[in-house]
């Protein structure tokens, strides 16, 4: 396998190949590098690139690309497919969300330095080595180890054609929740708009696991977005576009520590005020009770049974509507047909 600081990314027909994109160097002088995997067509057509692993600990989109490169072959595709199936080694042979060199979060510091921290470094090297010159990027997330959520599919909602591109991908990927974000500092979707590349950011699972039915959503939507770009023939009637939903989050913290009981499930419907945990001490007594600000539907919750103070117990779900798309911007679905 080739180790280079320089990567060759361009199309040619029919390129197979798997390589190690170097982005630092550590004390003891080993090498940080990012893997990646690029498929060329027989035609040529739009580049696609798909990330994982930005956190150490989430796991489905890691399965999901794997699947997806042992799967598909050159002569069925058009264009580009660039895979970096885990961006943040360092994180994911500790099995954490953040590197244990510098500590930091890898989704925080985009689009990166070149002279900063090793995960600064990483972070420059996937968005300028990688990433740039894309027609769409799409990042796969998993959610905390300590919780679990609903799929959701977030999207950078900002005027032009980067928020059209990055709308219209995300409704056809197959996951009906759709979250319109603004620009976020250090966020690796915010920092490709940036650049002028549409980008789209999807959370599904947790807990440091996967299975099927979770990667397979990913596994699926990435061929729909590719039949979307026209790099894949092969195309299905998938969920209609009346089906999406826009949401706002609304996270829900912990008031004090403590033993952490639940009162609501993933994907209830809730109302504002509504008691959703209690917090009690070392003793029993009732310390905390956890309410709904706003009413909307309970989309992640913390499964681990402690509690520590302003920890991201919840998220709620509340409907909005994209700043800068248009209703009529909105793609008819498709789909792949290809199953794993």
């Amino acid at each position: 396998m080739m180790n280079a600081t320089e990567v060759d990314l361009r199309y040619r027909p029919g390129r197979v190949e798997r390589f190690n994109c170097q982005v630092g160097i550590l004390p003891d002088g080993n090498a940080v590098f990012i893997p990646v995997q690029i498929m060329c067509g027989d035609q040529p057509g739009p580049r696609l690139a798909a990330v994982a692993g930005v956190h150490g600990d989430e796991l489905e989109g890691v399965r999901a690309l794997h699947a997806l490169m042992a799967d598909l072959e050159p002569a069925e595709m058009a264009g580009t497919l660039i895979v970096a199936p885990v961006v943040n080694v360092l994180a994911f042979n500790a099995c954490s969300r953040r590197s244990p060199v510098d500590n930091i979060d890898l989704n925080r510091v985009f689009p990166g330095n070149p002279i900063g921290s090793i995960s600064e470094r990483v972070a420059y090297g996937l968005c300028h080595n990688i990433l740039a010159g894309c027609d769409l990027v799409v990042s796969l997330h998993g959610w905390y180890q300590n919780g679990t959520l609903e799929p959701w599919m977030e999207f950078v909602d900002v005027p032009g054609a980067v928020g059209i591109a990055s709308h219209q991908a995300a409704c056809v990927f197959g996951i009906s929740d759709l979250v319109p974000l603004p620009l976020l500092p250090g966020r690796l979707i915010s920092a490709l708009a940036e650049m002028g590349i549409p980008a789209i950011e999807g959370e599904v699972g947790g807990q440091a696991t996967f299975n099927k039915e979770k990667w397979h959503l990913y596994y699926q939507g990435l061929q729909n977005v590719m039949a979307h770009l026209g790099m894949l023939a092969e195309r299905s009637a998938g969920l209609p576009a009346a089906s999406l939903s826009c949401w706002a989050l609304r996270r829900v913290t912990a008031p004090v520590g403590g033993l952490f009981e639940r009162q609501v499930a993933l994907g209830e419907q809730v109302g504002q005020g509504q008691q959703l945990a209690t917090v009690s001490d070392l003793f029993g007594r009732t310390v905390g009770i956890v309410e709904a600000p706003i009413a909307g539907k309970i989309a992640s919750i913390q499964t681990v049974g402690t509690a520590q103070p302003g920890a991201h117990l919840f998220t709620i779900l509340e409907p909005t509507v994209p700043r800068h798309v248009l209703v009529d911007e909105t793609p008819a679905r498709v789909g792949a047909t290809r199953t794993a």
